[in-house]
């Protein structure tokens, strides 16, 4: 017998505990090359932004471009290319953070901003600040509504639900239609009733339909700062997250504060759901799909999974939109268009797989 064998003998617990360990020891090697592999990924989706365009640059123009001298080029990419894919990229990682907080709250993995009605009630709150005038500047009005209208709605779906019996996927998604569906005629309506000569019904028509608009001076330094915030407070909520996912009645018993937690969640989801419209117009999926690839790729914690799924978000709008203003020049697809027919599959085969599951 050899000395690992004797060991293993003497000791059956180090032996039984060996396992687990080099498990968790593989499980983190396997976290820490996603994590890599994503930001690795999101700096290539955004040397693709500023090559994209009408015009497409080679990524050697870009740099001499970005540190050269003010050419009509470099004034194209600096100062309109990189605002636009730092704000794409933003918001992709809003839209990804926030899918992960309502999954977690909702403790259903089909639940995201633009499925629970959240986008859609962002999305009325912005066509008022754009359809009526204002006393202050729409800089503070358009986030402002955003955010009301995505925490409303969200409140609405969440409370039909309960109403209806449960949080199971089918009460949910019927829940988020019905009040998606409400909130599009509300938004229909505004749009055709408060359009004026002064404002054009189709700008405020494209940019529902998803059009990133790039950032700049104060407002970047603004929508960064908020983004930021609303970023971190979805990271701190990982810990109450895990515990929610135990069910209502253990998270209880570990000393959570349920309705707290619930509200809290709603509220940086809703925020992070209004910034995401405010900036990139309605984008369907992206907050369905990140957390997805998260959870195949770094596992269930929230702690790994939040993190993982803005970084994913960022990727995939900083993707979508470098296609959707270079596909069919010298015109511009909406960037909600781009999303929704790459993303209506991935929820289709979502649900299938669901369905096989479920059945006996």
């Amino acid at each position: 017998m050899t000395a690992d064998r004797k060991a293993g003998a003497g000791h059956p617990e180090g032996a039984r505990d060996a396992a687990p360990q080099d498990s968790g020891a593989g499980r983190a090697a396997r976290c820490r090359a996603a994590f890599a592999g994503c930001v690795l990924a999101l700096a290539l989706s955004l040397v693709l932004a500023l090559c994209a365009g009408h015009v497409w640059n080679t990524p050697a123009e870009v740099l001499d471009s970005l540190f050269g001298e003010g050419s009509r080029r470099a004034n194209l990419i600096s100062l309109w290319r990189l605002p636009r894919a730092i704000t794409a990229a933003v918001v992709g990682s809003l839209l990804g953070a926030g899918g992960a907080v309502f999954q977690g709250i909702f403790r259903n993995p089909l639940a995201e901003p633009w499925l629970v009605g959240s986008s859609g009630g962002a999305a009325v709150g912005a066509a008022l600040a754009l359809l009526l005038p204002w006393p202050v500047s729409q800089e503070i009005v358009l986030p402002a509504f955003s955010f009301a209208g995505a925490l409303g709605a969200a409140f609405l779906v969440l409370s039909l639900a309960r109403l209806s019996g449960g949080l199971d996927a089918a009460t949910l998604l019927l829940a988020g239609i019905a009040v998606s569906a409400i909130l599009t005629a509300l938004r229909s309506f505004l749009m055709m009733t408060l359009s004026t000569e002064t404002v054009s019904l189709q700008v405020v028509m494209s940019w529902l339909m998803g059009a990133v608009q790039a950032q700049d001076g104060v407002r970047m330094k603004v929508f960064l700062a908020l983004s930021g915030a609303v970023l971190l407070a979805s990271a701190r909520l990982s810990g109450q997250l895990d515990l929610l996912g135990l069910g209502e009645g253990m998270a209880a018993a570990w000393g959570l504060d349920v309705r707290r937690t619930v509200v809290l969640g709603l509220v940086v989801g809703s925020a992070a759901a209004a910034l995401a419209v405010s900036a990139g117009g309605m984008v369907a999926f992206v907050g369905l799909a990140a957390p997805h690839a998260g959870r195949f790729l770094v596992g269930t914690r929230h702690g790994r999974l939040i993190p993982f799924s803005a970084l994913a978000g960022a990727v995939l709008v900083t993707l979508a939109d470098a296609l959707a203003r270079s596909l069919v020049p010298p015109g511009e697809i909406p960037l909600g268009l781009v999303t929704a027919l790459a993303g209506g599959p991935f929820f289709l085969l979502l649900l299938a797989g669901r369905n096989r599951r479920a059945a006996p």
